[in-house]
C-alpha cells in the first residue's frame, strides 16, 4: 500500500473540486479503487469508473451504486464489457474516472487531507476509533466533529468509514479525512 499516490490523489481530489470539474482521472490500484467506491457510498462523489487514458463515453458513468454490479468489484478491473482485457502492456495506463458531486453550485468534497503520512502510519485499536467517532481526541488525532465529516481507515476486512468500524468493533490504519460543506 503506497500512501504516497494516496496523498497525491487526495490533494489531486480537493483541487479537482474546487476547480469545479465534473470529472477526473486518478491511478487505478486496488486501495483507490476501493477508497473511491467507500466515498461514492458516502455520497462525496457521484461515480467511479474503471478506464484508460481517455475519459469514457457519458453513457458508462453510473452515478447509482448497484452492489450486484461486476465494475465495483475491485478484483474485477475490468469496468466495462467493451473494453480490452488488462495484460502486462496496457495496465499502467488504466485510469479511475471519478465523477465528482456538488450541492447549490458547492463542491460536497470540500477538503480531504491524509491522516497517516508515508513516514508516520497511524494505527489505531478499537476503543481509540470509538473514542474518534464519538468526537473525542485520540492521541494526536481530532475526532469527528463537523457536519459530513467522514474519516476512512484500512482494516483487516478492507477500507470503512470510522463510524462502520465502530459497528464492526475493529481498528486499523487511518487513511484519510474528509471535511463536506
Amino acid at each position: 500500500m503506497s500512501l504516497v499516490n494516496l496523498s497525491h490523489v487526495c490533494s489531486h481530489l480537493q483541487n479537482a473540486s474546487l476547480a469545479r470539474l465534473g470529472l477526473t482521472s486518478i491511478p487505478s490500484t486496488n486501495l483507490l479503487h476501493t477508497l473511491m467506491l467507500q466515498l461514492q457510498k458516502s455520497g462525496y462523489i457521484t461515480s467511479v469508473t474503471i478506464g484508460g487514458p481517455t475519459p469514457p463515453p457519458p453513457s458508462t458513468l453510473n452515478p447509482i451504486l448497484d452492489p450486484s454490479s461486476p465494475s465495483e468489484d475491485p478484483s474485477n478491473a475490468q469496468g466495462s464489457n467493451n473494453e480490452p482485457p488488462i495484460t502486462q502492456s496496457n495496465v499502467s495506463s488504466r485510469r479511475l474516472w471519478v465523477g465528482l458531486k456538488y450541492w447549490n453550485n458547492e463542491p460536497v468534497l470540500h477538503k480531504m487531507g491524509m491522516v497517516s503520512k508515508p513516514t508516520r502510519r497511524v494505527w489505531m485499536g478499537f476503543r481509540d476509533v470509538e473514542r474518534l467517532a464519538r468526537g473525542d481526541r485520540s492521541g494526536y488525532v481530532k475526532g469527528l466533529r463537523g457536519i459530513g465529516e467522514s474519516m476512512y481507515l484500512t482494516t483487516d476486512r478492507g477500507i470503512m468509514e470510522v463510524r462502520e468500524a465502530v459497528a464492526k468493533q475493529t481498528g486499523g490504519m487511518l487513511l484519510c479525512r474528509i471535511n463536506g460543506v
